[in-house]
């Protein structure tokens, strides 16, 4: 439990310092202690799935998972039922940790899965396919020190700070990038489960004098429309989730006139952290993600492989000790995306000449909406469940605001586009509804009777 032991060293340096949420606060003292009482109930599980209204909770539980040595499979009960259940239908863990009466409790299951041969993941880390299909990305405990230790060297917070969390643990990006670091360097953690709910975390920046806080470009320009009259104490602000445009950068910075800016890059598969822009250097290329963290290595390269100069476009593939072990139960998908230690990462990329790193986009269909992973097929296979549904599109495009939104093309037996919205409103979760829905008579296809996805819709 090697991970366990270097989390808790830095903790114990400041046992005085709190994690909270709503009116419950433990010191990292009292942290420590139920963590080793709860790792040492979970003795004889091989793995445990975490399913916590409660982030703070699910925080304490993963702890305890490392400090058991047990496999830990966050879940996220803010993207449903459903969402979860997709992924215990590809994995069955030996124990599940839940809040559901207000207290954490192991709740053992009798049929249970094996962890792979010749793995043993700290994490398994589930991120959807190109057809909506879950992966578990293994990390190991050298993949998620290694991120760790690195993200320690350039991310400048210290016990002084006060961090809130509003986004589920079940992002690697959260995890490790806010949870983790702000642990080790004994930053208070402010925790908030609630939905999105721009208003409520602008109270809570104000009174909890939060001076770290992390989200998508999308959230963090919400944000800045509801804190014109307020009094921020925001020092640090870390950007990630989707591709930001020099624009949104530049809105950003009027936002947040005094805070660093940290934008940065990463993927789950990777732990997630890939690379940062030195704040000092945001005002120059808000829209870049900077360098590589120490210990990975960055490669541009063409479709046949070729690694591409400076200034010209391609796939990043990414190396170093953060990359995953693989996908678990999935031989085929790990070795399409991991290549003698490198990563295919499947985004489009550049190094510019001054030497940053700047992503396009995916090389696929994905739509990346609030930092959220969307995928078109599941849009579709949901929407045509529906027996008036004929044919159905669904792509990501950029507003007048440079936001990513979702349009959908369909053809049915549908009044109008009012009837369609509604029908989505009853099917998919919040995050997947469309923002422009067009009727057509019928959608272009290849020879082959395929749909076919122009990239001018994205």
């Amino acid at each position: 439990m090697i991970l366990w032991n270097y989390i808790r060293e830095h903790m114990l340096c400041y046992p005085d310092q709190s994690i909270c949420e709503h009116n419950s606060s433990m010191t990292y003292e009292e942290v420590v202690i139920y963590v080793e009482l709860l790792a040492k109930k979970l003795t004889g599980n091989q793995s445990c799935a975490i399913c916590c209204h409660s982030e703070m909770f699910a925080g304490i539980a993963l702890l305890g998972c490392f400090a058991a040595g047990v496999t830990a499979v966050p879940l996220s009960m803010r993207y449903g039922a459903l969402h979860c259940r997709k992924i215990l239908e590809r994995y069955t863990p030996s124990c599940v940790i839940t809040d559901m009466n207000g207290q954490l409790e192991i709740i053992n299951i009798e049929q249970k899965q094996e962890v792979e041969n010749g793995h043993s993941p700290a994490l398994i880390m589930w991120t959807s396919g190109t057809t909506g299909v879950p992966k578990g990305a293994m990390l190991n405990e050298n993949n998620i020190l290694t991120n760790v230790r690195d993200i320690v060297e350039y991310f400048r917070i210290d016990s002084s700070d006060s961090i809130l969390i509003a986004r589920p643990l079940y992002h690697c990006a959260v995890l490790t990038g806010e949870f983790l670091i702000a642990l080790i360097k004994g930053a208070k953690i402010v925790f908030c489960s609630e939905k999105l709910n721009v208003r409520l975390l602008t109270n809570l920046l104000t009174e909890q004098r939060i001076t770290v806080f992390g989200g998508t470009p999308t959230l963090l320009t919400l944000l800045s429309h509801f804190i014109r009259d307020k009094k921020l104490f925001l020092k640090k602000i870390v950007v990630s989730g989707e591709c930001m445009s020099e624009d949104t950068g530049r809105k950003l910075r009027q936002a947040f006139p005094v805070a660093d800016i940290y934008h940065v890059y990463g993927l789950t598969e990777a732990c997630p952290r890939v690379s940062y822009m030195p704040p000092q250097h945001f005002d120059e290329a808000p829209d870049c993600v900077g360098v590589p963290l120490l210990s990975v290595r960055l490669d541009i390269r063409d479709e046949s492989g070729r690694s591409l100069p400076k200034g010209e476009k391609g796939v990043l593939w990414v190396k170093g000790g953060n990359v995953m072990q693989g996908y678990y139960g999935d031989p085929e998908q790990t070795a399409k995306i991991l290549n003698d230690g490198w990563l295919w990462t499947g985004d489009i990329a550049m190094i510019t000449d001054q030497g940053w790193l700047k992503i396009f986009g995916r090389n696929d269909d994905l739509i990346i909406r609030s930092g959220m992973n969307i995928y078109p097929q599941e849009i579709e296979n949901e929407l045509q469940k529906d027996a008036r549904t004929k044919e159905v599109l669904a792509y990501g495009y950029r507003d007048a605001n440079d936001n990513t939104q979702i349009g959908l093309k369909m053809s049915g037996d549908y009044r109008d586009a009012d009837e369609i919205r509604n029908l989505c409103k009853g099917v998919l979760p919040s995050f997947q509804i469309p923002t422009k829905i067009e009727i057509v008579d019928e959608l272009p296809k290849n020879a082959s009777g395929k749909l076919i996805r122009r990239r001018q819709y994205a």
